[in-house]
């Protein structure tokens, strides 16, 4: 499994506590050294790494993926022409949440996306 944007990861820490093989990742920094301080604390095995959108090589090197989550992604333009531009390469099914961003309905439309709870998506590669 993978997040993508994982700020605090707790859908990542989830994930591994339910048994999953979780690759976390973020762009910032200090989000990755407290998720990773949160999976030891809590005796949970995650991985977790730097990366970026527009430079996707590891994310791509695990594709396909299983399942990809993501949570309160589009708030910004750039992040939902990065994204809609990588998620299809990823495989699998992903599985966004998202709090009503602006940029979200316009990007969940796009890609296919269908409702699976409150604030809650599905998208399938094709």
């Amino acid at each position: 499994m993978l997040e993508l944007g994982c700020g605090l990861g707790l859908p990542s820490l989830a994930a591994a506590a339910g048994g999953a093989d979780v690759l976390a990742t973020d762009w910032a920094e200090d989000a990755v050294r407290l998720l990773r301080r949160n999976a030891e604390r809590n005796g949970l095995s995650v991985r977790a790494g730097l990366v970026r959108w527009d430079d996707p090589g590891r994310l791509l090197g695990g594709a396909p993926w299983d399942l990809v989550l993501g949570a309160d992604l589009l708030y910004e333009a750039r992040n939902a022409a990065q994204l809609e531009r990588l998620l299809p390469r990823l495989g699998g099914e992903a599985l966004l949440a998202d709090p009503g961003r602006a940029y979200a309905r316009a990007f969940l439309e796009r890609l296919g996306a269908e409702p699976a709870g409150e604030r809650l998506y599905r998208i399938v590669a094709s």
